[in-house]
């Protein structure tokens, strides 16, 4: 079975069911957009992908939009979140709020990641309450988004309805209660209010964890200010509030898919080499003891063959929970190959990375697994290499555990050996 290519069918399938746009853009031209994306621009994703993505953008917002996405690639401190205007095929001009990061990958490569919501209708409906304010109780009743008012000693005294899909509350049981008991911790208020504070009496874009009445905790999204009455004195604060906990799911599964291997949910190699190239300069700069372990599943494509590739996957697994069971929290573990892994020990000198090896190549051979009923047993064999003067890198460091690794097979695998100069 293709794990990989089963979990990012999926992965399409959630992106096409998300309520906002979603993009990747390389060399400035789309190379994925979902279809609510699509659709906003008046197109299909067939005919998008590999189009760039200037003629989308409104002529009088293109300057702006094209210095954020050039400086965001080189890496200069410019808005993630920013509003602006699209355009679609048709050319109907459409108000948007981005939302984009930078991915990049261990070639150099950058990507820009984003999601884009579609404000029109969310326009529409403060003009509409601008306009007229015998329309206010209507809209709170049918706005998606929470609005809500506290006085000044932080009190609720307005909640719209909505407020019951976003935290499971009727507005009732809100009122007169302090907002700040139904944040998830005392700093998620505090974000708020000092938000409020540096905005000199508004609050924009601000997110904070609420707590669900079930008990789970929900993200939200504010835009908030002071109240003031004709006198220009503070009464109380008032605020739009949205649910982006499916958003801030998203970015964790796009983090997550980005730093962990698929099948084991261990370090993936881009990220097992960056988080080594950090502690080796550490332990460079306070002359400490670095060490590496190599390791290979002995005869892995006979348990492919013999048990199938499902089994052969809750090997690889199984020897993963293996390594963790064995190493320290300082430790951490990476899949580099197949079935090729590697372990990274902090202030660890040979002596000790020897004893760890031994007991992950002794707690593999000892602890078999059972797979559709069938007993499955393996062995693993391990290289080991300390960090010297000529080993300035990961690489380098790799490479010697490497070396040693093939001497631990070509002693009958099984078995665990050192680099050696």
């Amino acid at each position: 079975m293709d794990t990989k290519n089963l979990t990012l069918a999926k992965f399409k399938v959630l992106l096409n069911h998300y309520n906002d746009g979603v993009f990747f853009i390389e060399n400035g031209c789309f190379v994925y957009i979902n279809s609510v994306l699509a659709d906003l621009f008046g197109g299909t994703t067939e005919e998008l992908i590999g189009q760039p993505f200037p003629p989308y953008i409104y002529e009088g917002d293109l300057e702006k939009v094209n210095h954020y996405y050039h400086a965001r690639l080189q890496g200069d401190d410019v808005p993630q979140e920013y509003e602006f205007r699209v355009k679609s095929k048709q050319g109907t001009v459409i108000d948007v709020r981005i939302n984009v990061g930078v991915f990049t990958d261990t070639d150099g490569s950058k990507t820009s990641i984003g999601t884009i919501k579609d404000l029109s209708e969310s326009k529409k409906t403060m003009t509409d309450l601008a306009r007229s304010r015998s329309d206010i109780e209507s809209i709170l009743n049918n706005m998606p988004d929470v609005f809500y008012r506290t006085d000044m000693q932080g009190l609720v005294t307005l909640m719209s309805p909505s407020v019951k899909d976003a935290l499971g509350y009727e507005p009732e049981e809100m009122m007169g209660k302090p907002l700040a008991d139904f944040y998830c911790t005392p700093s998620d208020r505090e974000t708020v209010l000092a938000s409020l504070k540096e905005g000199q009496g508004k609050a924009r874009h601000v997110e904070a964890c609420l707590t669900h009445k079930n008990g789970s905790g929900r993200w939200i999204l504010t835009n908030a200010y002071i109240r003031m009455d004709e006198d220009k004195n503070p009464i109380g604060v008032e605020g739009i509030a949205r649910d982006i906990t499916e958003r801030k799911e998203m970015e964790e599964r796009l983090l997550k898919y980005a730093r962990y291997d698929d099948l084991t949910q261990i370090y993936n190699r881009r990220v097992f080499y960056t988080e080594a190239e950090k502690q080796i300069e550490i332990a460079q700069r306070y002359d400490r003891a670095v060490a590496v372990l190599m390791m290979d599943l002995d005869y892995f494509k006979l348990v492919n063959d013999k048990y199938g590739h499902h089994a052969g996957d809750e090997v690889l697994k199984h020897f993963c929970d293996i390594c963790k069971d064995s190493m320290r929290q300082t430790d951490f573990i990476g899949r580099t190959g197949g079935e090729e892994f590697a372990v990274f020990a902090p202030e660890t000198d040979l002596e000790d990375a020897l004893q760890l090896a031994e007991r992950i190549c002794q707690n593999t051979s000892e602890k078999s697994l059972i797979v559709d009923g069938k007993e499955i047993s393996y062995t693993v064999s391990v290289g080991v290499a300390i960090l010297q003067a000529t080993t300035d890198s990961i690489d380098s460091l790799l490479s010697n555990a490497d070396k040693a690794l093939y001497e631990a097979k070509a002693a009958g695998r099984n078995c665990v050996r050192a680099y050696k100069n």
